[in-house]
């Protein structure tokens, strides 16, 4: 069989390929402290559950119009008015399976062979995938920790040319829980500002889970005039606990809308009826709710980085945000476990940590940024303690 050339450049997830060893260990009876994960070990709320359950007993489950239900999109409109003080006809918003395919809807309506998309690492996984699967090409802007992870105005002005078509934002950040502070959005405007024709696609999908903030705060907000060619996207799996509904949406110029609509069409054509029916719910949600589910994510910070802190060596900034930790593993690079390999770098420490401690993290090379890996906090208490207990029962067993 011959293959698309695009394979050659593009990579299997190291996300998934972690969590293939944890389900093939878990198949073979172990118990797997999945700390990999991203997603909440929440269940959605009652009323989206009975929604959901309501229509599927109504066989309310027909195809809707490509772009979602109209009263879905009008809610959507509402939230995005309420929360971020910024319009959005109907028509300006789409609904997808997932933020992910919003994300590829956009890239594969605007990106031609040559174009190039500015990524801010680290970053989430799948952003330079997509844009390699589009027929771009990734430019990563370094971020770094000595920086809070903030974006660098300087080093971004430096990797702008006249291919640049996107620049690609995501606060709160996965996988560093960063949330952009208003001076940096600020800077960031100052130099977008001088550049009309590049695009900002901001990744708003962990917005609910901002602990810096009553309310996140989207570049457009402070800047009413980068609305024109902005894509917002967003969707139900974080804050709402709605991990596999899969149930996206992208707010944006009417004319990438119709794009993106036209590329979904005939991909997918409409996201599955239930959920957004179910969503319709969702965002009905008063913020007692999201505020309960913070003060939850909150206390399990809290457990983790102080069953870590006396941890040497394994260094993380705050989290400010969403439900990861992202602390340096430099520190245990060249050490090795009695009858195993010398740990080289961060892919080799997450494996053995897996295989050894049965606790499966992700590699910061994921994310572009090596040396490091990614813990999520979004587990039950219980499970957070006893990961954390084979975490530095693992480090301390390197010589």
């Amino acid at each position: 069989m011959l293959f698309s050339n695009k394979m050659d450049n593009f990579r299997v997830s190291k996300t998934a390929e972690i969590a293939d060893l944890a389900l093939s260990l878990k198949e073979k009876g172990h118990t797997i402290i999945n700390m990999a994960s991203g997603e909440l070990s929440l269940k959605p709320a009652l009323t989206v559950r009975r929604e959901a359950c309501n229509v599927i007993n109504k066989g309310d489950t027909l195809y809707t119009q490509v772009a979602g239900l109209n009263k879905l999109r009008d809610l959507i409109s509402e939230k995005l008015k309420k929360d971020l003080n910024i319009k959005y006809k109907t028509d300006e918003i789409i609904v997808s399976n997932g933020g992910k395919q919003v994300i590829f809807n956009a890239m594969q309506g605007t990106l031609n062979r040559g174009d190039e998309v500015i990524i801010v690492s680290p970053y989430w996984v799948s952003y330079p995938e997509i844009v390699k699967l589009c027929g771009g090409t990734p430019k990563i802007l370094y971020s770094k920790r000595k920086e809070g992870f903030s974006i660098n105005t300087e080093r971004l002005e430096k990797l702008i040319t006249s291919k640049t078509k996107w620049l690609i934002l995501n606060s709160p950040n996965n996988p560093t829980g960063t949330v952009y502070s208003h001076k940096n959005l600020k800077n960031l405007i100052h130099v977008l500002s001088k550049y009309p024709d590049i695009f900002i696609l901001s990744d708003d999908i962990y917005e609910k889970l901002n602990f810096s903030f009553r309310k996140n705060t989207n570049i457009i907000n402070l800047d009413k005039n980068l609305k024109k060619r902005t894509l917002i996207v967003n969707g139900f799996s974080k804050g709402y606990c709605m991990t596999g509904w899969r149930l996206g949406y992208g707010a944006g110029p009417k004319a990438l809308i119709d794009a993106m609509a036209k590329i979904q069409s005939q991909s997918t054509s409409a996201a599955n009826t239930i959920a957004q029916h179910a969503a319709i719910k969702a965002l009905e949600l008063d913020y007692a709710y999201f505020e309960e589910i913070k003060n939850t994510l909150i206390k399990r910070r809290t457990i983790v980085t102080s069953a870590l802190s006396d941890l040497d060596g394994f260094r993380s900034n705050f989290s400010q945000g969403a439900f990861y930790l992202f602390p340096s593993i430099k520190k245990f690079l060249g050490k090795r476990l009695i009858g195993h390999d010398k740990i080289l770098n961060d892919i080799s420490f997450c494996k053995q940590l897996l295989s050894s401690e049965h606790v499966a993290t992700v590699p910061g090379s994921s994310f572009g940024s090596k040396d490091s890996i990614r813990l999520s906090y979004a587990l039950s208490e219980k499970d957070l303690r006893i990961g954390c207990k084979r975490i530095k029962q693992f480090c301390a067993r390197l010589e």
